[in-house]
């Protein structure tokens, strides 16, 4: 972890340095444009005594200088932000070093309290799993990312990505480079919805071949009518037949092209970021399969091509806003050529398009992946077995604790219908283990690597019983709320899934008596289903089940040192049934007397 700071460190006065020589190299050109502006006026008047012909030349030439300083100061202040989003990534990768990952998203939206494990386990939230992993810049990197850590993947796919996120890894530079062009232009990524319903709107004018013929034909008609009549060879009063012809044209599909030039203008950053981040992706070298297929889908389209081509289309569509233009764009329909171009490559290009957006979205999520990996290089990536239930945890701990305060814990089951019932006291640790091996289980499963120094685990379904409330907009209170969370569970065995499960204190809305009864009949039941988990409880009656059932039931137990009122955890696992309970001394800490 020292080192890792001190690398982030580096590079953190790295691009502190670089953004301070720009900025002093903007100073100057700031200084030499006003000296040229300065130098045309002077120039211009010193010159203009002499000769007229010396006056134009001495301001054109001021003039020429002028641009070619302001293009040169426009590009430094270009690679002086850019220093400075280097810096903020490096300044925000080292406070999550330090555990403080609130410069990123928490991906609040994606809080849902009724899926299978992500409430209980904080894969969304302020302090969670997404919030901790995700790099992404564009709204559709964060759904893909959300959607990894939402639900297992196929083995296969888990294994593609693991080799990805292997390689990309050690792209340090890459990844940030991706992630600092995704910043630069994160505003515009909004427009991504408006942009995909373009490529699906109806045509206006790629279809009306005779009117783009007429369009092709009538401005040289015009124009020769207009050199004729300056030649005295006709009246000029005919000239008003093609300029009526312009106009009628004009009327007939103005409407409609006004809707499709709303639609695309404008869009020239949002098309920039996406010209930005193919450059780098069709240009690198990849080995691992599943980036180089990604990678494909912008070689094989010529992506990064088109994108340029689309981008300086619509800037020069753009330039129908301007008033001196008008003239000039009735005379010629440049707006409409530009627009009979921009259908065509809808038609064209624009269905590759959407894969160009799917393959930037994993590479954005894989590139969190990867990050997750660069940070903690002491994590692993996960096996992934086909029989069910296996599940082999070596050294685990949960990945939200700072590693200097995490405690670590090996764990193993294996078999069908393999419960293990873990019991401790208050404040033991039961509730963070069950979520370190069901975090664990989420990030294995979506291909990242794991907080573990070996890690195996079954591809199953992830299920947990763990917050549960009541709710007064649903009119439920938390017990019923507890019997709609269990039968989800039971549907799920029912329906022959493969699952494994990790509850917390089982019925806790109902008395000790009912708690006691309704826990064992299902735990019985889950082993008659041949359905594993892990359960945590402070009952420690059902710890009794591995005499009942000792093929399936495995008792195991979080311990607590009592000296007095003086209370010592070591938050480690240990085999067998709890002995020491600690409720009594808590009481007795906020003054109840026992």
């Amino acid at each position: 972890m020292m080192h890792l700071s001190s690398f982030y460190q580096e590079r953190i006065q790295r691009f502190s340095r670089e953004e301070a020589v720009l900025a002093r190299k903007n100073v100057r050109y700031a200084w030499l444009r006003l000296a040229t502006l300065a130098a045309a006026i002077v120039g211009g008047i010193y010159f203009a005594a002499l000769s007229p012909w010396a006056g134009a030349g001495a301001v054109a030439v001021c003039l020429i200088a002028f641009f070619g300083c302001l293009k040169a100061h426009l590009r430094c202040i270009g690679r002086q932000k850019e220093a400075e989003r280097f810096k903020t990534i490096n300044r925000q990768e080292a406070d999550s070093l330090n555990g403080d990952d609130s410069a990123y998203s928490s991906g609040d939206r994606y809080i849902d309290a009724k899926h299978d494990y992500t409430s209980d386990l904080d894969i969304f939230g302020a302090h969670s799993v997404f919030r901790h992993t995700n790099r992404t810049t564009s709204p559709s990197g964060s759904d893909l990312l959300a959607a990894w850590l939402s639900a297992p993947a196929s083995t296969p796919d888990i294994e593609r990505r693991q080799q990805a996120v292997q390689e990309l890894a050690g792209m340090v530079d890459w990844r940030q480079q991706i992630q600092s062009v995704g910043l630069k232009y994160k505003t515009t990524a909004e427009s991504l919805p408006d942009f995909l319903l373009w490529l699906k709107s109806e045509t206006v004018l790629s279809h009306r071949r005779r009117l783009l013929q007429v369009m092709q034909v009538l401005p040289c008609i015009t124009l020769l009518c207009a050199v004729v009549a300056c030649m005295g060879w006709i009246q000029a009063g005919w000239l008003w037949l093609p300029v009526t012809a312009h106009l009628l044209i004009a009327a007939l599909v103005a409407g409609k092209v006004n809707v499709l030039h709303r639609q695309v203008s404008h869009k020239v950053e949002f098309v920039s970021t996406y010209a930005e981040l193919i450059a780098p992706i069709a240009d690198a070298d990849f080995s691992s399969p599943y980036l180089a297929s990604l990678q494909k889908v912008f070689t094989d389209g010529k992506a990064a091509e088109h994108i340029r081509a689309l981008k300086n289309r619509i800037k020069r569509l753009d330039y129908r806003l301007n008033i001196m233009f008008i003239p000039v764009n009735l005379l010629f329909f440049f707006d409409y050529r530009h627009l009979a171009w921009l259908e065509k490559w809808r038609m064209t290009v624009g269905r590759t398009v959407p894969e160009w957006f799917d393959a930037i979205a994993a590479i954005e999520a894989l590139s969190g992946f990867a990050n997750l990996r660069f940070n903690h290089p002491e994590w692993v990536f996960p096996e992934i077995k086909a029989d069910y239930f296996t599940l082999a945890a070596v050294h685990a701990g949960h990945p939200l604790i700072r590693e200097s305060e995490r405690i670590c814990n090996d764990f193993s089951t294996d078999g069908e219908g393999k419960i293990s019932i873990v019991t401790g006291s208050n404040m033991s640790g039961k509730s963070t283990f069950l979520r370190s091996i069901g975090v664990n289980m989420a990030l294995a499963l979506a291909g990242a690597p794991v907080c573990a120094k070996r890690f195996a685990v079954t591809n199953c379904k992830i299920y947990t019983y763990m917050r549960i409330a009541d709710n007064l907009e649903e009119r439920t209170s938390s017990f019923y709320a507890e019997l709609k969370r269990l039968k989800q569970l039971m549907d799920i065995t029912r329906n022959g899934q493969q699952v494994f499960f990790l509850l917390d204190e089982i019925l806790r809305g109902t008395n000790s008596r009912d708690r006691q009864t309704g826990s064992m009949a299902l735990i019985r039941q889950l082993v008659r289903q041949q359905v594993s988990g892990i359960i945590a409880t402070h009952d420690l009656a059902l710890g009794e089940l591995e005499a009942e059932l000792p093929q399936n039931i495995r008792n195991a137990h979080f311990d607590v040192q009592i000296n007095g009122e003086d209370m010592a955890f070591d938050y480690k696992l240990h085999a067998g049934i709890c002995t020491r309970l600690n409720a009594s001394v808590l009481m007795k800490k906020i003054g109840i007397e026992i």
